[in-house]
Order: C-alpha cells, then sequence, then structure tokens
C-alpha cells in the first residue's frame, strides 16, 4: 500500500479512466476540482504532501495538454465533488434546494486555492 503522500498516482490513474469514458472536462473535475485542491491545502500543512507536488502537477500536464488544462482553469465555477458529477443547471438546483453548502470563507478559499493552482499549471 502506498504512503497516503503518494494517493496522487492513483487518483491520476483514475482521471485517466474519467477521461477515456467521460471526456477531459469530468476528468478534469475530478482531478483538479477535487483532487488536486485537497492535495494542495494538505501540502500547505504537511510537508510530505509538499514534496510530492510538483511530481503530482507534472503528471497532470501529461494528462492533459495545456490548451484544455487552460480552458478549464479559465471557466472553472466551483469545486468539490459536485462540480465534477453535475451539470451547471443541476448544481444551480441543489443550490436553490439547500442541498449545497455556501460558506462564504469557503468559496473565498476555494478561490484562493485554484489561483494557486492556475498559477502552478499554466506557464
Amino acid at each position: 500500500m502506498e504512503p497516503f503522500h503518494k494517493i496522487w498516482m492513483g487518483q491520476c490513474d483514475a482521471a485517466r479512466g474519467i477521461k477515456e469514458r467521460f471526456g477531459d472536462r469530468k476528468a478534469l473535475g475530478y482531478l483538479i476540482g477535487e483532487k488536486l485542491v485537497n492535495f494542495v491545502e494538505a501540502a500547505d500543512e504537511r510537508p510530505e504532501f509538499a514534496r510530492e507536488l510538483p511530481a503530482f502537477l507534472a503528471e497532470i500536464k501529461e494528462i492533459f495538454p495545456a490548451e484544455v488544462l487552460r480552458r478549464y482553469l479559465e471557466n472553472v465555477e466551483r469545486t468539490g465533488p459536485l462540480g465534477h458529477v453535475l451539470t451547471k443547471e443541476e448544481h444551480d438546483f441543489m443550490r436553490m434546494a439547500g442541498a449545497v453548502d455556501e460558506d462564504a470563507v469557503d468559496r473565498a478559499e476555494d478561490v484562493i486555492v485554484l489561483k494557486r493552482i492556475k498559477d502552478m499549471l499554466l506557464p
């Protein structure tokens, strides 16, 4: 079993399967919108995650061409698990129904982390 800070390897393999089966957008939502966001946050607290971050980013760049990454990162509207399993309309419905927690601080933190990710992945 891999150490937990190496979890990104399996996540990249899973993203390849999602990409093949469901396309780039769903795979990017899974890998960047959920897994990488969590990994970057862990890297801020744990040095073993911080040491793995460059390899994780390099693998993402291997899976997705730069232009695909750019289009995704310039149009990200939300992060987290719902961001890659719901359409925008479904997400809006869930939000209006009160099923999506909307904490302003959490959303601001998401924006900051996504900006950092964009800076790390795009030239």
